[in-house]
């Protein structure tokens, strides 16, 4: 599918997360470091570079990805980058705006009792704040 790159909601986008981040992902060159040391990039539908990617092109779908909720923040793939792009903050961006448009992922009412009484409660806590708004 073709992508109009000209579009607004294209450079919105684009903006917008580097509104969020502090970062410019035009500054990537797309060398695959992060993916490589990406802890999480086995059960990521897409790998850090290949979201990078996405958001340099602007593409709209990127603030869908499973990618962006699978990121732990484990700032390896920040540590390795050569151009010093803080990616975890991008993949956070992502995040910020997908809870802004409404889309809670950890709703409290869901949670099975049993799973609150065997989860500790600092997990629960992180969830919380990664995963609701």
């Amino acid at each position: 599918m073709a992508m109009d790159l000209s579009s607004k909601i294209s450079r919105d986008l684009i903006e917008r997360i580097k509104e969020i981040s502090g970062q410019n992902p035009n500054l990537c060159m797309q060398c695959g470091t992060c993916s490589a040391s990406c802890t999480g990039r086995e059960i990521m539908d897409f790998p850090p570079r290949q979201v990078m990617r996405m958001i340099q092109l602007g593409n709209p779908n990127v603030v869908n990805l499973k990618s962006i909720w699978v990121c732990s923040t484990c700032l390896i793939c920040t540590a390795r980058c050569p151009r010093g792009i803080d990616i975890a903050r991008l993949m956070e961006a992502l995040r910020l705006i997908n809870l802004r448009q409404g889309r809670e992922v950890l709703i409290a009412e869901k949670i099975p009792l049993e799973l609150l009484t065997e989860v500790p409660q600092m997990a629960l806590t992180s969830g919380f704040r990664k995963l609701s708004a």
